[in-house]
Protein backbone atom coordinates (compact mmCIF):
# COMPACT_ATOMS: atom_id res chain seq x y z
CA UNK A 1 0.00 0.00 0.00
CA UNK A 2 1.49 3.15 -1.17
CA UNK A 3 0.29 7.46 -0.18
CA UNK A 4 -0.72 8.43 -2.91
CA UNK A 5 1.23 11.89 -4.62
CA UNK A 6 -1.79 14.70 -4.78
CA UNK A 7 -1.00 17.40 -2.22
CA UNK A 8 -4.55 19.32 -1.74
CA UNK A 9 -3.75 23.34 -2.35
CA UNK A 10 -3.89 25.48 1.18
CA UNK A 11 -7.47 26.23 1.90
CA UNK A 12 -8.72 23.40 -0.10
CA UNK A 13 -7.80 20.33 2.43
CA UNK A 14 -11.19 19.77 3.88
CA UNK A 15 -13.03 16.40 2.66
CA UNK A 16 -16.47 18.46 1.46
CA UNK A 17 -14.98 21.22 -0.32
CA UNK A 18 -12.67 19.05 -2.16
CA UNK A 19 -15.86 16.69 -3.44
CA UNK A 20 -18.03 19.66 -4.67
CA UNK A 21 -15.67 21.87 -6.06
CA UNK A 22 -15.21 20.13 -9.18
CA UNK A 23 -18.52 21.07 -9.96
CA UNK A 24 -18.04 25.04 -9.32
CA UNK A 25 -14.46 25.23 -10.99
CA UNK A 26 -14.57 23.30 -14.40
CA UNK A 27 -16.85 24.14 -16.60
CA UNK A 28 -19.40 21.68 -18.35
CA UNK A 29 -18.62 19.41 -21.22
CA UNK A 30 -17.55 21.26 -24.64
CA UNK A 31 -18.75 18.51 -26.83
CA UNK A 32 -21.53 16.07 -27.99
CA UNK A 33 -19.63 12.86 -28.08
CA UNK A 34 -20.86 10.10 -30.43
CA UNK A 35 -24.35 7.97 -28.80
CA UNK A 36 -24.97 5.23 -29.65
CA UNK A 37 -27.31 2.86 -27.90
CA UNK A 38 -25.99 -1.24 -26.72
CA UNK A 39 -28.81 -3.57 -26.87
CA UNK A 40 -28.55 -6.06 -24.21
CA UNK A 41 -29.56 -9.88 -24.20
CA UNK A 42 -32.04 -9.69 -22.35
CA UNK A 43 -34.09 -7.02 -24.27
CA UNK A 44 -32.82 -3.66 -22.22
CA UNK A 45 -30.01 -1.50 -23.43
CA UNK A 46 -27.35 1.40 -22.20
CA UNK A 47 -25.92 4.16 -24.00
CA UNK A 48 -22.68 4.23 -25.00
CA UNK A 49 -21.05 7.45 -25.51
CA UNK A 50 -17.86 8.16 -27.37
CA UNK A 51 -15.46 10.97 -27.22
CA UNK A 52 -14.96 10.33 -31.54
CA UNK A 53 -16.94 7.88 -33.68
CA UNK A 54 -15.06 4.99 -33.12
CA UNK A 55 -12.91 3.49 -36.21
CA UNK A 56 -12.71 -0.43 -35.78
CA UNK A 57 -9.67 -0.28 -38.33
CA UNK A 58 -7.54 1.46 -35.51
CA UNK A 59 -5.19 -0.28 -33.46
CA UNK A 60 -5.16 2.72 -30.85
CA UNK A 61 -6.11 1.48 -27.34
CA UNK A 62 -9.76 2.44 -26.29
CA UNK A 63 -10.83 2.92 -22.65
CA UNK A 64 -14.04 1.27 -21.29
CA UNK A 65 -15.42 4.23 -18.26
CA UNK A 66 -17.74 3.05 -15.69
CA UNK A 67 -19.62 6.01 -13.86
CA UNK A 68 -20.33 6.85 -10.18
CA UNK A 69 -23.98 5.85 -9.03
CA UNK A 70 -26.23 8.48 -10.83
CA UNK A 71 -23.05 9.88 -12.61
CA UNK A 72 -22.95 10.18 -16.43
CA UNK A 73 -20.69 11.59 -19.20
CA UNK A 74 -21.33 14.95 -18.26
CA UNK A 75 -19.37 14.20 -14.27
CA UNK A 76 -16.24 16.22 -14.39
CA UNK A 77 -14.31 13.24 -14.13
CA UNK A 78 -15.51 11.21 -16.75
CA UNK A 79 -15.41 13.91 -19.19
CA UNK A 80 -11.86 15.02 -18.37
CA UNK A 81 -10.63 11.62 -18.14
CA UNK A 82 -11.84 10.88 -21.49
CA UNK A 83 -10.04 14.19 -22.57
CA UNK A 84 -6.69 13.48 -21.34
CA UNK A 85 -7.47 9.56 -22.94
CA UNK A 86 -8.44 10.97 -26.69
CA UNK A 87 -5.37 13.43 -26.43
CA UNK A 88 -3.07 11.03 -26.31
CA UNK A 89 -4.63 9.22 -29.75
CA UNK A 90 -7.06 6.36 -27.84
CA UNK A 91 -10.85 5.70 -27.94
CA UNK A 92 -12.53 5.82 -25.50
CA UNK A 93 -15.93 5.67 -24.51
CA UNK A 94 -18.10 5.48 -21.19
CA UNK A 95 -20.70 2.69 -20.74
CA UNK A 96 -23.34 5.08 -19.01
CA UNK A 97 -25.72 2.17 -16.59
CA UNK A 98 -29.01 1.44 -17.09
CA UNK A 99 -31.35 4.31 -16.69
CA UNK A 100 -28.55 6.61 -16.51
CA UNK A 101 -27.79 7.90 -20.46
CA UNK A 102 -29.30 10.59 -22.81
CA UNK A 103 -31.95 8.03 -23.82
CA UNK A 104 -33.51 8.10 -20.11
CA UNK A 105 -35.23 5.13 -18.79
CA UNK A 106 -34.58 1.81 -19.18
CA UNK A 107 -37.41 -0.86 -20.58
CA UNK A 108 -37.23 -3.29 -17.98
CA UNK A 109 -38.37 -2.70 -14.10
CA UNK A 110 -34.62 -3.67 -13.36
CA UNK A 111 -32.06 -0.52 -12.98
CA UNK A 112 -28.37 -1.57 -12.04
CA UNK A 113 -26.60 -2.02 -8.84
CA UNK A 114 -22.57 -1.76 -6.99
CA UNK A 115 -21.90 -5.49 -8.46
CA UNK A 116 -23.75 -5.78 -12.35
CA UNK A 117 -21.25 -7.05 -13.43
CA UNK A 118 -23.02 -8.53 -16.89
CA UNK A 119 -23.88 -5.69 -18.49
CA UNK A 120 -20.15 -4.19 -18.32
CA UNK A 121 -18.83 -7.76 -19.59
CA UNK A 122 -21.16 -8.07 -22.65
CA UNK A 123 -20.14 -4.50 -23.71
CA UNK A 124 -16.53 -5.66 -23.47
CA UNK A 125 -16.97 -9.05 -25.14
CA UNK A 126 -18.34 -6.68 -28.11
CA UNK A 127 -15.61 -3.96 -27.73
CA UNK A 128 -12.84 -7.24 -28.19
CA UNK A 129 -14.76 -8.44 -31.13
CA UNK A 130 -15.28 -5.56 -32.95
CA UNK A 131 -11.59 -4.38 -32.43
CA UNK A 132 -9.54 -6.76 -32.02
CA UNK A 133 -6.80 -4.78 -33.46
CA UNK A 134 -6.91 -2.72 -30.11
CA UNK A 135 -6.17 -3.38 -26.82
CA UNK A 136 -8.55 -2.33 -24.26
CA UNK A 137 -8.13 -0.72 -20.60
CA UNK A 138 -10.68 0.38 -18.19
CA UNK A 139 -11.40 2.49 -15.57
CA UNK A 140 -14.33 2.53 -12.89
CA UNK A 141 -14.88 5.65 -10.35
CA UNK A 142 -17.23 5.18 -6.98
CA UNK A 143 -20.09 2.66 -7.41
CA UNK A 144 -18.36 1.79 -11.15
CA UNK A 145 -15.30 1.22 -9.01
CA UNK A 146 -16.73 -1.56 -6.90
CA UNK A 147 -18.25 -2.82 -9.99
CA UNK A 148 -14.96 -2.96 -12.20
CA UNK A 149 -13.43 -4.82 -8.62
CA UNK A 150 -15.60 -7.89 -9.16
CA UNK A 151 -15.32 -7.63 -12.97
CA UNK A 152 -11.62 -8.29 -12.89
CA UNK A 153 -11.84 -10.94 -10.59
CA UNK A 154 -14.33 -12.73 -13.77
CA UNK A 155 -12.96 -14.29 -16.60
CA UNK A 156 -13.59 -11.63 -19.21
CA UNK A 157 -11.05 -9.87 -17.56
CA UNK A 158 -8.45 -11.50 -19.76
CA UNK A 159 -9.50 -9.01 -22.63
CA UNK A 160 -8.33 -6.19 -20.44
CA UNK A 161 -4.68 -4.74 -20.45
CA UNK A 162 -4.94 -2.54 -17.36
CA UNK A 163 -7.61 -0.86 -15.02
CA UNK A 164 -8.07 1.58 -12.57
CA UNK A 165 -10.57 1.92 -9.63
CA UNK A 166 -11.03 5.47 -8.25
CA UNK A 167 -13.18 6.23 -4.65
CA UNK A 168 -14.99 2.53 -4.68
CA UNK A 169 -17.22 1.74 -2.02
CA UNK A 170 -15.51 -1.90 -1.19
CA UNK A 171 -17.60 -2.27 1.57
CA UNK A 172 -20.99 -1.47 0.91
CA UNK A 173 -22.20 -1.65 4.67
CA UNK A 174 -19.57 0.63 6.04
CA UNK A 175 -20.46 3.45 3.34
CA UNK A 176 -24.38 2.92 3.64
CA UNK A 177 -23.71 3.47 7.32
CA UNK A 178 -21.01 6.53 6.71
CA UNK A 179 -23.41 8.06 4.52
CA UNK A 180 -26.13 8.29 7.53
CA UNK A 181 -23.54 10.63 9.31
CA UNK A 182 -23.17 14.40 9.44
CA UNK A 183 -22.52 16.56 6.54
CA UNK A 184 -22.24 13.54 4.24
CA UNK A 185 -26.44 12.60 5.00
CA UNK A 186 -26.53 15.70 1.91
CA UNK A 187 -25.14 13.32 -0.47
CA UNK A 188 -26.90 10.93 0.70
CA UNK A 189 -30.50 13.29 -0.36
CA UNK A 190 -28.45 13.69 -3.63
CA UNK A 191 -28.07 10.37 -4.76
CA UNK A 192 -31.85 8.90 -3.44
CA UNK A 193 -33.56 11.87 -4.40
CA UNK A 194 -33.36 10.63 -8.39
CA UNK A 195 -33.33 6.99 -7.89
CA UNK A 196 -36.65 6.81 -5.91
CA UNK A 197 -38.00 9.63 -8.70
CA UNK A 198 -37.01 6.62 -11.54
CA UNK A 199 -38.51 3.62 -9.16
CA UNK A 200 -41.58 5.98 -9.43
CA UNK A 201 -41.63 6.91 -13.10
CA UNK A 202 -41.17 3.55 -14.11
CA UNK A 203 -44.95 2.91 -11.78
CA UNK A 204 -46.72 5.94 -13.85
CA UNK A 205 -45.23 4.39 -17.21
CA UNK A 206 -46.17 0.74 -16.71
CA UNK A 207 -42.44 -0.15 -16.67
CA UNK A 208 -43.55 -1.48 -13.30
CA UNK A 209 -46.73 -2.78 -13.79
CA UNK A 210 -49.62 -3.40 -11.12
CA UNK A 211 -49.06 -7.07 -10.69
CA UNK A 212 -44.86 -6.38 -10.38
CA UNK A 213 -44.19 -7.38 -6.31
CA UNK A 214 -43.15 -4.35 -5.71
CA UNK A 215 -45.94 -2.29 -7.34
CA UNK A 216 -47.35 -1.03 -4.00
CA UNK A 217 -43.81 -0.15 -2.35
CA UNK A 218 -43.87 3.44 -1.49
CA UNK A 219 -40.20 5.04 -1.70
CA UNK A 220 -41.31 8.60 -0.61
CA UNK A 221 -40.28 8.45 3.49
CA UNK A 222 -37.45 6.32 2.18
CA UNK A 223 -34.66 8.12 3.65
CA UNK A 224 -31.54 5.95 3.90
CA UNK A 225 -29.61 3.90 1.48
CA UNK A 226 -30.53 0.61 3.94
CA UNK A 227 -33.75 1.44 3.01
CA UNK A 228 -33.88 1.85 -0.43
CA UNK A 229 -31.61 -1.16 -0.90
CA UNK A 230 -33.49 -3.37 1.47
CA UNK A 231 -37.12 -2.60 -0.28
CA UNK A 232 -36.07 -1.92 -4.01
CA UNK A 233 -32.39 -2.70 -4.85
CA UNK A 234 -32.33 -6.26 -3.46
CA UNK A 235 -35.46 -7.53 -4.49
CA UNK A 236 -35.90 -5.66 -7.59
CA UNK A 237 -31.92 -7.43 -8.63
CA UNK A 238 -32.32 -11.17 -6.98
CA UNK A 239 -31.24 -10.84 -3.78
CA UNK A 240 -32.75 -11.78 0.10
CA UNK A 241 -32.12 -8.44 1.63
CA UNK A 242 -29.81 -5.61 2.02
CA UNK A 243 -27.18 -7.67 4.16
CA UNK A 244 -27.24 -10.66 1.02
CA UNK A 245 -26.56 -7.26 -1.42
CA UNK A 246 -24.11 -5.58 0.56
CA UNK A 247 -22.00 -8.91 0.99
CA UNK A 248 -22.38 -10.18 -2.46
CA UNK A 249 -21.83 -7.07 -4.19
CA UNK A 250 -19.03 -5.73 -2.51
CA UNK A 251 -15.81 -5.20 -3.88
CA UNK A 252 -13.06 -5.96 -1.36
CA UNK A 253 -13.39 -9.70 -1.53
CA UNK A 254 -12.52 -9.60 -5.16
CA UNK A 255 -9.26 -7.93 -4.89
CA UNK A 256 -6.84 -10.82 -3.85
CA UNK A 257 -8.48 -12.27 -6.88
CA UNK A 258 -7.29 -9.72 -9.83
CA UNK A 259 -4.40 -10.44 -12.21
CA UNK A 260 -5.17 -7.67 -14.56
CA UNK A 261 -2.76 -4.90 -13.57
CA UNK A 262 -4.92 -2.78 -11.49
CA UNK A 263 -4.64 0.89 -9.88
CA UNK A 264 -6.79 1.83 -6.80
CA UNK A 265 -6.83 5.35 -5.28
CA UNK A 266 -8.58 6.05 -2.17
CA UNK A 267 -8.49 9.35 -0.26
CA UNK A 268 -8.59 8.87 3.76
CA UNK A 269 -11.22 11.81 3.75
CA UNK A 270 -13.85 10.44 1.69
CA UNK A 271 -17.32 11.81 3.05
CA UNK A 272 -18.69 8.54 1.40
CA UNK A 273 -16.06 6.09 2.35
CA UNK A 274 -16.63 4.05 5.96
CA UNK A 275 -13.00 2.34 6.80
CA UNK A 276 -13.79 -0.78 5.81
CA UNK A 277 -12.96 0.01 2.35
CA UNK A 278 -9.71 -0.24 3.23
CA UNK A 279 -8.30 -3.60 2.31
CA UNK A 280 -5.33 -5.10 3.95
CA UNK A 281 -2.17 -5.70 2.48
CA UNK A 282 -3.10 -10.12 2.42
CA UNK A 283 -5.81 -8.78 0.63
CA UNK A 284 -4.41 -7.33 -2.62
CA UNK A 285 -2.99 -9.46 -5.60
CA UNK A 286 0.42 -9.23 -6.77
CA UNK A 287 -1.22 -6.98 -9.69
CA UNK A 288 -2.68 -4.40 -7.59
CA UNK A 289 -1.18 -1.35 -6.81
CA UNK A 290 -3.30 0.30 -3.97
CA UNK A 291 -2.48 4.41 -3.15
CA UNK A 292 -4.14 6.13 -0.21
CA UNK A 293 -3.74 9.85 -0.19
CA UNK A 294 -4.64 11.98 3.20
CA UNK A 295 -7.14 14.50 1.32
CA UNK A 296 -9.17 14.33 -2.07
CA UNK A 297 -12.93 14.13 -0.71
CA UNK A 298 -15.05 11.70 -3.10
CA UNK A 299 -13.67 12.45 -6.82
CA UNK A 300 -12.43 15.56 -6.05
CA UNK A 301 -8.40 15.61 -6.07
CA UNK A 302 -8.62 19.18 -6.91
CA UNK A 303 -5.04 20.70 -6.90
CA UNK A 304 -3.32 24.50 -7.83
CA UNK A 305 -0.53 23.43 -10.84
CA UNK A 306 0.82 26.29 -12.84
CA UNK A 307 -1.39 28.64 -11.93
CA UNK A 308 -4.43 27.09 -12.56
CA UNK A 309 -6.69 24.62 -11.19
CA UNK A 310 -7.35 20.95 -11.97
CA UNK A 311 -7.89 17.68 -11.53
CA UNK A 312 -4.87 15.29 -10.31
CA UNK A 313 -7.36 12.35 -10.48
CA UNK A 314 -7.48 11.60 -13.89
CA UNK A 315 -3.96 12.04 -15.00
CA UNK A 316 -2.90 9.76 -12.27
CA UNK A 317 -5.54 7.46 -14.07
CA UNK A 318 -4.02 7.99 -17.71
CA UNK A 319 -0.82 8.10 -16.33
CA UNK A 320 -0.98 4.60 -14.85
CA UNK A 321 -2.75 3.09 -18.08
CA UNK A 322 -0.10 4.51 -20.20
CA UNK A 323 2.72 2.81 -18.25
CA UNK A 324 1.10 -0.21 -18.12
CA UNK A 325 0.61 -0.20 -22.03
CA UNK A 326 4.27 0.45 -22.72
CA UNK A 327 5.22 -2.10 -19.76
CA UNK A 328 3.44 -4.92 -21.75
CA UNK A 329 5.10 -4.02 -25.23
Amino acid sequence: MNSASFVAPFGLSNPHLQTLTPRILFKPRQWSGHWQPFELADGDFVDLCWRRPPDRRSSKPILLLFHSLEGSVDSPYIWQTMELADALGWQTLVMHFRGCGKSGLNRLPRAYHSGDIGDASAVIDWLQQRFGNARLLTAGFSLGGNMLAQLLANSVSQHLQAAAIACAPLDLHSCSERIDRGLSRIYRRYLLTPLKQKFRLKREQGIIADDHPLANVDTTPMQSFFEFDNDITAPLHGFKNVDDYYHRASGRQFLAHITTPTLIIHAHDDPFMGAAVVPTAKELSAAVTYEVSHHGGHMGFVERKYGRWQSWLPQRLIGFLQHQLMEAR
